[in-house]
């Protein structure tokens, strides 16, 4: 997704975005910048549609399952 839209997306009302300070000279009315804290952890959460058999989502999962048990914990389905 383009910062563009991201940032469209937040104006709109439609959720926050964490973002480069590059994206701080993207200016739209409602969307506010805020720097973080040095050090700042987060976490990044992963939603697919479970019957979903696209080859780049299947990839985008084999990879995280691969990157460790943080990531391998995002990358299964949820309980339904």
């Amino acid at each position: 997704m383009e910062w563009q839209t991201v940032c469209a997306l937040v104006g709109a009302g439609l959720g926050v975005s964490l973002a480069p300070a590059s994206i701080r000279r993207i200016r739209l009315k409602g969307v506010a910048f805020r720097a973080i804290e040095p050090g700042a952890r987060t976490r990044v959460a992963v939603a697919w549609r479970a019957d979903d058999t696209n080859p780049p989502v299947a990839g985008l999962l084999a990879t995280m399952r691969e990157a460790g048990p943080t990531a391998a914990r995002a990358a299964r389905p949820a309980p339904r």
